[in-house]
This record gives structure tokens, sequence and C-alpha cells, in this order.
């Protein structure tokens, strides 16, 4: 063996990891393919078919290069896979190097417990950091990218700008609070991609409690965690939606994250230094935040942001866009339809009737697909 690479982060950064160790894809081992030749062999023992001449057999192993292994490989295989990790990969090949992607801690126990600690590299993505010098290109991208909310994406900039100045590696975190369809999930997605990559939005409104419980404190290696999504982030913003709506049990897990920058759970450990949590709630003001989450939670809330109702000529503009979006894909005769309906007339004349700017879109796609039904089909 010459090395084993621990990575840590998202599917891209693992990719780009790979490269920079100059892995040929093509050549690589892939572990779904290690595991099927392990079953083989075990199968053949079992039925007394191994033998001398057996492609197989221990004493004739294959010599491999390299072996990448990926987070996703991990929720295929079975408990035993993680405590005997060593020994499978090893049966039936010499291998040269190993570049796992977020291996659970059981994975690292075995492989410390085999190797010599000199053979293993520890890699961590590296999440895009802000800089004062860019202020001025992340407020024209906010601009381009989320319509309305002057004064909120001003807030979000001096959040940033305050971030650029920090001296510790605790996280950000900052709480949007409003009416629902106003934007708050798509200025944090603006804010991700501006960061480098897709939003990763936890949503514990859509669990029930024994549902939260595993995920937040870790089950089964094979099952969604908090910890295995932190860790697969593209980049270092963080939204939790909804968060008025987590069970009150659960606020003490987000102690050591906030105060610290660090997870820990029954599989992983995560570094979330330098990561920016986006909180989101329905409230109205921060008394009824303190008042729902407690004082403890709150005052590790570094900025509330107001979010308002748009103003007339924001919500034409995102109507107008998403109307663009849902055509875009119409063959010449179904936008000709379209057109002749004059549904994006009908929708900027009532543009004040939609505060909720979700249901706006949705309705906007549905009635594209209802007059397309009724004219190509129907009639």
């Amino acid at each position: 063996m010459d090395k084993i690479v621990f990575f840590w982060g998202s599917d891209q950064g693992f990719r780009e990891c790979l490269e920079s160790y100059q892995v040929d894809l093509d050549l690589a081992m892939q572990f779904p393919e290690i595991i099927s030749q392990y079953n083989e062999t075990i199968r053949a023992s079992n039925q007394g078919f191994i033998n001398e001449e057996s492609r197989y057999f221990t004493d004739l192993k294959n010599d491999v290069e390299d072996v990448i292994i990926k987070q996703s490989d991990f929720s295929s295989v079975l408990e035993h896979v993680l405590l005997n990790f060593t020994q499978i990969i090893s049966l039936a090949h010499n291998i040269e190097n190993i570049y796992i992607q977020n291996p659970p801690r059981r994975v690292i126990k075995s492989l410390k417990s085999a190797f010599n600690e000199e053979l293993f590299l520890e890699v961590n993505s590296e999440y895009k950091q802000f800089h004062i010098n860019e202020l001025k290109q992340l407020q024209k991208h906010l601009d381009k990218t989320v319509f309305g909310q002057k004064n909120t994406k001003f807030s979000v900039l001096s959040s940033m700008y305050q971030l650029s100045k920090k001296h510790d590696k605790k996280p950000i975190v900052l709480h949007f609070y409003g009416p629902s369809g106003v934007g708050k999930t798509e200025l944090a997605r603006a804010i991700s991609l501006y960061f480098g990559g897709n939003l990763l939005k936890i949503q514990f409104s859509m669990m029930q409690t024994d549902e939260a419980v595993k995920y937040i404190f870790g089950d089964a290696h094979n099952k969604a965690s908090f910890a295995g999504d932190l860790l697969s982030r593209e980049s270092n913003i963080v939204l939790i939606d909804e968060f008025d709506k987590v069970h009150p049990n659960f606020y003490n897990a987000f102690y050591e994250v906030f105060d610290e920058g660090f997870y820990r759970d029954l599989n992983y450990s995560v570094n979330l230094e330098n990561t920016v949590f986006i909180l989101t709630s329905n409230f109205s003001s921060d008394d009824e935040l303190e008042k729902r989450v407690g004082p403890a939670i709150a005052s590790r809330i570094g900025k509330s942001i107001r979010f308002e109702y748009l103003d007339e000529e924001s919500i034409r503009k995102i109507i107008t866009k998403h109307y663009e979006d849902v055509t875009n894909e119409l063959d010449e005769e179904e936008m000709q339809i379209i057109e002749n309906s004059k549904l994006l007339s009908w929708y900027l004349d009532k543009a004040l009737a939609f505060k909720n700017i979700r249901i706006a879109k949705s309705n906007v796609e549905q009635d594209v697909f209802d007059l397309l039904t009724e004219n190509k089909l129907i009639n």
C-alpha cells in the first residue's frame, strides 16, 4: 500500500481531488466491483469451489493501482462490510492507493488498525471564502438573481462584510424571517451559488419525531443524516428551512454547531468552520423567535433579517422570468397557443394579487400546460 486518502467534501470536490492525484478514472477500480468480487469469492468458498486455480484465491491476488470509494457507495452495503472493511478490500487485491470520500468512522477505524499511520492523508474541500473586495460583485449577483427585497439584500451584504473581518472560524448564523413565498430560499440559493455550489437545504419540518432523531443524531450508516449531508455540501452555505418548526428537543444539537463549527454523530465528524447557516421562519418579529427557540439558540443567531411582501414591479419581473423559463422549452406551435391566450398579460395585470411568489410560479406553470392540453388534446 502506498497511500490511503480520506477526502472530506462534495462529489465535485472529490472529482477534483482525484484529478490532483492524476487518477485514471477509466482504469481505477470502483468499490461496487470490489464488493461484487468479494461476494463471489465468499459464495464460491461456501460452496467449496475455491481451489488453487481460482481467480479469487487469496494467494493469487490481483494488483490494483487505484481504488475509488464514494460516499454513496456506503449506502448499498451492509453493516458487516464496515466492520470488516480492510479484510474485504484486501481479500482478492493488492491495492496501491485508496481514495475514500467521507468514510464512516468504522471504516477509518478498520483501516487504521491494519495499516501504518504514515499511509494516511487527509484532504478537505476548499470552500470559497468571501473577501471584502468582492462586495460589489456579490451585490451585482444578488440584484441579478433576486428581485426586490432591497433592504434585505443590504443586510446580507453587511453580514458578508462582517464575515470578511472575522478573526475566528466560528460559523455565521443568519435568520431570515417574514411571510411565506417572498424569496427567503431564493436569496439563500443565490448566495450559495455565488460561493461555488448548489445550496444544501435541510428541512426538518418534513420529518416526524423518530425520523428527526435518527437524522440528526445518526442511525445506520446507509441512512440519510444531518452530518452526512453537511459533509457533502457544495458550498459553505447551509439553509435550515422552517427552523421554527424544528421540535424544541432538537435545538440543543445546534449549540456546538453554532458555537464551535463542529458536529459529530454516530458515524461522522464534520468541520463547519466559516460556514454560513441561514435559518428561515415565518415569524413576524425577533420576539416570536426567542419565545419559540429559547434564549440559548436565539443568542447564537448573529443577525435576524426581515423579509417584506414584494412590490408590484418585483412581482412582475419574477412572473415574467418564470413564464419565460417555462415556455422556453415549447415548440413554435405550442408557443403560439400560449401567446394567443394572453396568459402573461393576465398575470402581470393581477400581479399584486400574488403575495406568495411560490404559488404564483406554480399557477403560471400549471396554466401553461392546462392551455396546451385543452388546445392540442381536447379540441
